[in-house]
Parts: structure tokens; C-alpha cells; sequence
């Protein structure tokens, strides 16, 4: 039976990657349509980027199930890191003054925030009992 905690990680994890597929989904064309886009296309192939979608998301589910249901200490600490990554990226962002406030980019934040009370309930003490440390 996994514990409270692993549930709840399950559902913002999984709640925090959904929102991020549909804020890829919704800004896909004005994205699409930068200058660094154009030259990646030119050099790697018009294949590229969705294919790069599809591994990064790819990568998410996996980390999901090595977390949520089969314990795994490093995709634990492989999802804190890429959280960490998240919000170093999203605070640049912010100081720079380029985080759109239109619907995807306060879908993005959303799913920041998600992403962080996933790793929050990762330490939980019932969720480090799921991986084998001690609580």
C-alpha cells in the first residue's frame, strides 16, 4: 500500500506535467515562430523539437513511476533536481522581466507550483518510509 503522501505527489506531479503539456500545446506556434526556433529547424530538422517534446515528457512519466510506484531514491532526487532546475529558470525569467502574464503563463507558474508541492511531499515522513530512509 503506498503511503498518503505518494498519492498526493502522484496527483501534483502528475497534475504539475499535464499542465505543462498544455502550456506547450497553447504557445506551440508563436513559439514555433522565433528566430532561435528557425535556426534550430535549419540545423536539426523540422523533427526535431517535437521529438524533444516527446523525450522531455517521456522522461517526466518515467520519473513519475519510478517515484510513485516502484521507490526509487535517485529519480527522487532526479525530479528534486529538475524542480531546482525549474525554479532557477523561472526566477531568471521573472528578474528578466519575461514571464508572460497572459493564460499559459500563469499555467506555467501554476504547474511550478505543482511541481514544488510534489517534491515537498517527496520528504514527507511516511514518503521517505516508501523509499527506504529513515523517517
Amino acid at each position: 500500500m503506498r503511503p498518503k503522501s505518494i498519492v498526493y505527489y502522484e496527483y501534483a506531479y502528475l497534475g504539475s506535467v499535464l499542465l505543462g503539456i498544455v502550456v506547450t500545446a497553447m504557445t506551440w506556434s508563436v513559439n514555433n515562430a522565433t528566430q532561435e526556433v528557425e535556426q534550430i529547424r535549419a540545423t536539426l530538422g523540422a523533427s526535431f523539437l517535437p521529438i524533444l517534446y516527446v523525450f522531455i515528457y517521456t522522461i517526466s512519466l518515467a520519473l513519475w513511476y519510478f517515484t510513485a510506484r516502484v521507490p526509487n531514491g535517485i529519480a527522487k532526487w532526479i525530479v528534486v533536481g529538475w524542480c531546482c532546475l525549474s525554479l532557477l529558470g523561472s526566477g531568471y525569467a521573472i528578474a528578466a522581466g519575461n514571464l508572460p502574464v497572459d493564460l499559459p503563463g500563469l499555467l506555467a507558474v501554476a504547474a511550478l507550483a505543482l511541481n514544488g508541492i510534489a517534491v515537498y511531499l517527496l520528504f514527507r515522513p511516511d514518503a521517505r518510509a516508501w523509499f527506504g530512509e529513515r523517517a
